[in-house]
C-alpha cells in the first residue's frame, strides 16, 4: 500500500510554476526544483515525474489560476468595453508594480518551447482559444454578430498577449494603457 503524500500538491506546483516562470524551462534544473518544492529528487520524481511532467503541470497551474482569473473578468459583470479595459488594466497595474517581470508563462511558454513540443503547444493553442471565446462570448452579449466578434477577438488576444511581452520588456504602463485603448475603439458603440 503507497503512503499518503505528506505535502500540498497545489503548494508545490505553484513553487514549481514560479521558477520555470522565472528561469525558463531550458534553464530551471532539477536541484532549482527540488529546492523549489521543498521535497527530496525521489520524491519530486514519484509524485510528479520527469522535468517536462513538472512542466506541463506548472504551466497548466498557471493557466488554471492566472488565466482562469483573466477569463473570470471577461465572464463577470458589466459591457464588453468595461471587460475588455479591466483586463488590459490588471497587465496595467501589474507593470507598475513590478509583476511582470518574468513575463507570461504563457508567452514564455509559447516562445521557448511550444515550437518543439507538441504537448506544450497543445497547452498554449488551448488556453489562448479559451480566452479568445471568452472576448467572443462577452462582445456577443451586446449583439455583435459572430463573424466579427471573432475578428475583434482575435485581435483583442493578439494584443493582450503582445502587452504582456512588452512589460516583461520593461514596457512602460502608458504603453499598455495606449494598446488598451486602441482596442477599445475597435469595438462598436453600444446601441441606444
Amino acid at each position: 500500500m503507497a503512503r499518503p503524500r505528506e505535502f500540498d500538491e497545489h503548494q508545490v506546483i505553484e513553487s514549481l510554476m514560479k521558477i520555470f516562470w522565472d528561469k525558463g524551462y531550458e534553464a530551471t534544473t532539477m536541484q532549482d526544483l527540488v529546492k523549489a518544492s521543498g521535497l527530496l529528487k525521489g520524491s519530486l520524481y514519484g509524485a510528479f515525474g520527469d522535468k517536462q511532467t513538472l512542466y506541463l503541470a506548472a504551466l497548466r497551474h498557471y493557466n488554471r489560476t492566472r488565466i482562469q482569473a483573466s477569463i473570470e473578468i471577461l465572464n463577470g459583470e458589466g459591457s464588453a468595453r468595461q471587460k475588455i479595459a479591466r483586463l488590459f488594466d490588471n497587465v496595467i497595474e501589474s507593470t507598475k508594480r513590478g509583476l511582470f517581470a518574468g513575463g507570461c508563462l504563457l508567452c514564455n511558454a509559447s516562445l521557448e518551447k511550444a515550437m518543439n513540443d507538441k504537448q506544450v503547444k497543445n497547452e498554449v493553442k488551448t488556453t489562448i482559444r479559451r480566452l479568445k471565446v471568452a472576448i467572443m462570448d462577452a462582445l456577443k452579449m451586446e449583439d455583435v454578430n459572430e463573424d466579427q466578434a471573432a475578428s475583434l477577438a482575435a485581435f483583442i488576444v493578439s494584443a493582450y498577449f503582445g502587452t504582456r511581452v512588452l512589460a516583461k520588456g520593461g514596457a512602460p504602463a502608458a504603453m499598455i494603457g495606449d494598446t488598451r485603448d486602441h482596442c477599445l475603439q475597435l469595438l462598436p458603440r453600444a446601441q441606444g
